[in-house]
């Protein structure tokens, strides 16, 4: 097999066809009928000649040789394309090739044949004829080759697009698996204080993040957002969250983790890329709470006295914006029986009816609702908000990433 298989010459288009074995059913057929529509030209280039040149029975065969070409580079485009077809063609090629080939013989020699006996009639203008006939045929099977040559250039140039196409679709697959990996939900109990939090992005790379953790008797609460959809928004969301993991094993104010984090992605990015974070930090014990905002959304905090919900918010700069950006904490105190809910804008822009984006209100307005209807837990309450945002969504599909906590004291 290597005489026919090798570098210099190979009967098989492995090398062309490879990268689309996997591509969808419409690309495929959209490859099957370039072949169709650009091989059929030489047809019809015979059918015109024939016509032209009266050719009789020399026509004939040169339409017949023709469309044999024609139906067999078909034939093999449509077999590489599909892995059972591929593999019989492949299989059986010789058998297919050869009696091709016997009869492309056979005909030439009647017509070799009809010629000689025309010519021995001495039928001058046989000789006008016989030049006509090859060069029509010759034409013909140059077209095919070149017809041939082009579709494989386009093919070849396509197998590198598709190729480059994998590698970053790999890329992206293994990224979005580490971020998988980051933000699988978490449930926290300790001390009477349960917690849970939870992340769902729109697209293969979210840009939210959250972190709910224990040290010691400090229980920390964050969520953020980085600007935008992109592959750099799921890489600085990592770096992002890496870095407040960190900052938080030696420091537990939330102002100067939110400070250290601003310088931090100053250096990094340009003010095009910036993030929006709530850091807040529960002391277990005596159930004060300390809130540090960078931009983001208020807290809302659930007074199980007052059945009522109350917002939690410290004014600050996004971080990442400008280094001169100050942050400052609010501490509050929290009953048992309270609930402090953070959130990601997200779970807030929803669309009504209209399509139009609707605000704040209606989001305070569901998770009022869902506080009120009877809960054991803070997965549970967090699992009726977001069904109450997703069925009064009329978004065709998910906009943008959602996370949500929820701290039962």
């Amino acid at each position: 097999m290597s005489l026919i298989a090798n570098e210099l010459f190979t009967i098989y288009r492995d090398s062309e066809f490879e990268a689309f074995y996997d591509v969808d059913m419409k690309s495929r057929w959209k490859i099957i009928l370039a072949h169709i529509v650009i091989h059929l030209f030489p047809v019809l280039i015979a059918v015109i000649v024939t016509q032209a040149y009266t050719l009789g029975i020399f026509g004939i065969w040169l339409i017949a040789f023709s469309s044999l070409l024609y139906a067999i580079v078909i034939i093999e485009t449509v077999a590489y394309l599909y892995p059972k077809l591929r593999t019989f063609y492949k299989k059986y090629i010789f058998r297919i090739v050869f009696p091709a080939g016997v009869l492309i013989g056979i005909g030439g020699y009647f017509v070799g044949e009809s010629l000689s006996e025309h010519i021995d009639e001495g039928e001058l203008e046989m000789g006008n004829i016989v030049i006509q006939f090859i060069a029509g045929s010759v034409g013909v099977f140059f077209l095919f080759i070149l017809s041939q040559f082009g579709l494989s250039q386009i093919v070849y140039a396509s197998k590198s697009l598709y190729t480059r196409k994998a590698k970053v679709e790999a890329d992206i697959q293994f990224a979005t698996e580490i971020q998988q990996r980051i933000l699988q939900e978490v449930s926290i109990e300790e001390g009477g204080v349960t917690a849970y939090a939870c992340s769902n992005p729109a697209n293969e790379l979210g840009g939210d993040f959250f972190e709910l953790s224990l040290r010691g008797d400090q229980l920390f609460a964050s969520i953020g957002d980085i600007s935008g959809h992109s592959f750099g928004a799921g890489l600085l969301m990592t770096l992002t969250k890496s870095a407040l993991q960190t900052h938080l094993d030696y420091n537990q104010d939330p102002a100067e983790v939110m400070s250290a984090l601003n310088v931090l992605l100053n250096k990094q990015t340009d003010r095009s890329m910036y993030a929006t974070m709530t850091l807040l930090k529960l002391n277990i014990p005596d159930g004060k709470a300390t809130l540090c905002n960078a931009g983001h959304l208020p807290v809302y905090h659930y007074s199980a006295e007052k059945s009522e919900i109350v917002h939690r918010y410290e004014k600050g700069v996004g971080l990442g914006i400008t280094g001169a950006a100050r942050y400052h904490d609010l501490v509050f105190d929290v009953k048992r029986g309270d609930l402090l809910i953070l959130y990601s804008d997200g779970l807030i822009e929803t669309r009504d009816e209209n399509m139009r984006i609707r605000d704040a209100g209606f989001f305070e307005a569901l998770v009022s609702k869902s506080v009120a209807a009877d809960s054991n837990s803070p997965r549970e309450l967090a699992d009726r908000i977001l069904k109450a945002v997703n069925s009064n969504d009329h978004s065709p599909e998910m906009e943008d990433d959602s996370s949500l906590i929820v701290i039962q004291i």
